[in-house]
């Protein structure tokens, strides 16, 4: 059996060595600390506290040591941080960070629905029942040793919780999503359909958790679209990674076993299922340091494939503005929008948009119920990082496609597949999708679609290219025009014909 250690998971390489001379430091310094005690002649009176030097220096010792671990785990934090959204950009809707049944992590723990409930209960239960073939006592006492560093890694909002209840919570959300996820029957990801259910006859949740799994033997409650939504795609409904790993750890009884590795194919099958990514398969990011949630997974999978033009430094090159609507683009500067296809055996996420000569090749993007609270959530979680490609995207989209024109435009070219009621509400969709959205548009670590920019523009400004999109815009209508006058004329012509072998006819003498 191998051996299951429960020690915390290395989130940086230096960490034991930090800690470790934080400790010397500590230790150093109190024994090299002066200690003066100045002595009365008198007696100190009763229950006076009497100076001493080994009580201090043990108390200076326990300090260190709390500040030690109090400094490790604001580092951990920093590392693997799961916080709220900002107010003003949860006013856009608020909503798509709501998760609907499965509550993940302590910050919608009401939102959970009772069958949920019954079902992370089955999934402890199905766990514990493994690990404990592995090692003696299983799951116990694993989420008490991982309840501080989990705390640390929620700065709004768990000091209301004990670290029972965290523990509990922990302990209970990460068994779920393990289930959700992995096959620990068979010893691979779950299955790829991606439609299980778990509901067994009359509706009530069916106990396969621990005896037969079908489809795949991955287990979700409820609505298969729900569970995905709430546990890969909120950035608020979310556990720290490590605590997966550990759990993985006791249940496989091998520490060097990653769960990483099944989770990444899962959440691979998820954005290829939305065509998000091509079905072209990807490695799972490295560990060191280590995925810090899952919806930083999906983050990782989503980077344009192609990096940015390099751009000339130039003094007098002007601020990048907004984007304009897709028609104005047709019509000041000749573009052309066009879906852009991919081989079979190409690597490429949506958000691979590119400008070649005068046409913008665009990923097409299928718009649904889900989009907005994906694309939402994704722009939240980049507010926590220095490289926010999918703001990006979404900026441009929310500016080109903010009208109802526009919609049609890009949906005639192929660009935008939507199965809403309407394309006012997809307009309206894009046109609300950035509010309270703040970005740098002219750093190009942020915005990867900045040269782009300036390139359209520099295209709009063009007097040829402008007057090239104005006939382009109006050649139809001219085509027409030249039609009906070319009818007119042949009319006329016959006509005049017409009258003309008439009179001719009528001038004759009558024959005898």
């Amino acid at each position: 059996m191998a051996n299951n250690d429960t020690r915390d998971i290395e989130l940086e390489p230096t960490k034991q060595t930090w800690d470790k001379d934080i400790e010397t430091r500590g230790e150093d310094s109190c024994r090299s600390k002066i200690v003066t005690v100045e002595v009365d002649s008198l007696m100190p009176s009763k229950g006076a506290r009497v100076p001493h030097v080994d009580t201090d220096l043990e108390a200076g010792k326990q300090a260190m040591t709390e500040e030690a671990e109090m400094a490790r785990r604001r580092r951990w934090s920093r590392s693997v941080l799961i916080s709220k959204v900002r107010d003003q950009v949860r006013a856009g809707d608020v909503n798509s960070y709501t998760p609907h049944s499965v509550s993940i992590g302590p910050y919608h723990a009401s939102c959970s629905s009772p069958r949920i409930e019954k079902e992370k209960l089955c999934c402890v239960g199905f766990f514990q029942s493994l690990s404990e073939d592995q090692i003696k006592g299983g799951l116990t006492g694993l989420a008490e040793k991982l309840e501080p560093l989990a705390r640390a890694c929620y700065p709004d909002g768990v000091g209301h919780m004990t670290p029972e209840e965290l523990s509990t919570m922990l302990l209970r959300d990460g068994c779920f999503l393990l289930a959700c996820m992995v096959d620990y029957q068979r010893g691979n990801n779950a299955d790829k359909k991606l439609a299980h259910s778990s509901t067994g006859k009359d509706g009530d949740p069916a106990q396969t958790v621990g005896g037969d799994v079908q489809d795949g033997g991955s287990f979700s409650g409820g609505d298969n679209n729900t569970v995905v939504r709430d546990t890969v795609f909120l950035v608020e409904n979310q556990i720290p990674f490590f605590v997966l790993q550990k759990i993985h750890e006791r249940v496989t009884g091998d520490t060097t076993s990653s769960a990483l590795e099944s989770i990444a194919d899962y959440v691979q099958e998820v954005l290829q299922v939305q065509l998000y990514i091509s079905k072209h398969r990807r490695p799972a990011p490295a560990l060191t340091p280590p995925t810090p949630h899952l919806l930083h997974l999906l983050h990782f999978y989503l980077q344009p494939t192609s990096p940015p033009p390099a751009m000339e430094e130039n003094a007098a090159r002007p601020r990048t503005g907004r984007w304009r609507r897709a028609t104005e683009y047709c019509k000041y500067g000749n573009v052309r929008f066009k879906r852009q296809v991919f081989q079979d055996n190409e690597k490429w996420t949506f958000l691979d948009v590119r400008l070649q000569g005068g046409t913008l090749w665009v990923p097409r993007l299928r718009v649904d119920g889900m989009t907005w609270t994906v694309l939402r959530n994704l722009m939240a979680l980049e507010e926590q990082i220095s490289r926010r490609p999918v703001t990006a995207y979404c900026l441009f989209m929310s500016q080109v496609a903010g009208t109802v024109e526009d919609v049609k435009l890009l949906v005639h070219s192929g660009i935008v597949e939507h199965f809403l009621a309407s394309d006012e509400q997809v307009a309206q969709g894009f046109a609300d999708l950035c509010k309270g959205v703040v970005m740098d548009v002219d750093n190009i670590d942020r915005n990867y679609l900045m040269p782009m920019w300036h390139e359209m523009q520099e295209r709009c400004e063009n007097r040829v290219h402008r007057f090239m999109g104005w006939f382009c815009q109006f050649k139809n209508i001219v085509i027409i025009i030249v039609l009906l006058v070319a009818l007119i004329i042949i009319a006329c012509q016959v006509t005049q014909t017409f009258y003309a072998v008439s009179s001719s006819r009528g001038g004759q003498p009558p024959k005898h």
